[in-house]
């Protein structure tokens, strides 16, 4: 517990009542959050129950997808998809910190024998849908992130240049036309006269937002990033949306 919450004692976002840390979010609110154990490596797609311990999926053996890891502790819904709909919403600050908090553990656990990327990534907004919220929510939790494992943020370096309808309201098919070459990898002009772009971005980045569900949109902004040098992607979510029923996401 930080010092000061001794004596500013965080408000809960969920239940209003003190939560007794530094951090907006009481431990009673945080155990009815949903974890995803046993959760595949690569895609963080929920392991069907029963399941012993983390496998590949089939999906992603069958067709790998350009990132490597997928980090991805809790499955989205309520109460966590309170907080998650706060980060888009208002200034998202209380929120980021909650997500972040939660996060920077999870994958400190997770590559506890392993390298962890050389910089981190938000995922971008386009500059109309940026302007409209006032602020990226990725880039709140990244930076949070950033801190807790003492790894640097890259602001700007990915840009979504195509508005495009949310995700939320459509279809698998439909998100990867969505999103299909809606990302670039921002160049100096240095860069461009030269062709320098791949010697510019780290080796090993890990992309950052808040929840992923097809994963649609982090496919698109990973192969941008692999065209522009990078070699390898990781990704790193707060959580992943449930398995499919009725052609209908679990949230």
């Amino acid at each position: 517990m930080n010092v000061l919450a001794g004596f500013f004692p965080g408000i809960c976002v969920l239940c209003r009542r003190r939560s007794r840390c530094d951090v907006d979010l009481c431990p009673e609110c945080e155990a009815a959050f949903e974890h995803n154990e046993r959760a595949c490596p690569v895609c963080a797609e929920p392991a069907t129950p029963g399941s012993a311990s983390p496998e590949i999926c089939g999906a992603c053996i069958v067709s790998p997808p350009p990132w490597t890891i997928t980090v991805a502790p809790f499955i989205y819904g309520a109460p966590l998809s309170r907080v998650v709909e706060g980060l888009k919403s208002g200034n998202g600050l209380r929120e980021a910190r909650i997500l972040g908090g939660l996060l920077g553990p999870a994958i400190r656990t997770r590559y506890r024998r392993d390298v962890l990327p050389d910089a981190l990534i938000a995922m971008p907004l386009t500059r109309r849908r940026r302007r409209q919220r006032g602020y990226n929510q990725a880039e709140l939790l990244a930076s949070v992130v950033g801190r807790v494992v003492d790894r640097p943020v890259l602001k700007g370096k990915l840009v979504r240049t195509r508005h495009s309808p949310p995700q939320r309201t459509l279809p698998r098919s439909a998100r990867l036309r969505n999103v299909r070459g809606a990302f670039d990898v921002r160049r100096t002009v240095r860069e461009r006269v030269f062709a320098r772009t791949a010697e510019t971005m780290p080796k090993r980045v890990a992309l950052v937002d808040d929840v992923t569900t097809t994963g649609a949109t982090v496919r698109a902004a990973s192969e941008t990033l692999r065209a522009a040098g990078v070699e390898e992607v990781h990704v790193w979510v707060a959580a992943k949306t449930g398995p499919v029923r009725d052609g209908r996401f679990v949230a």
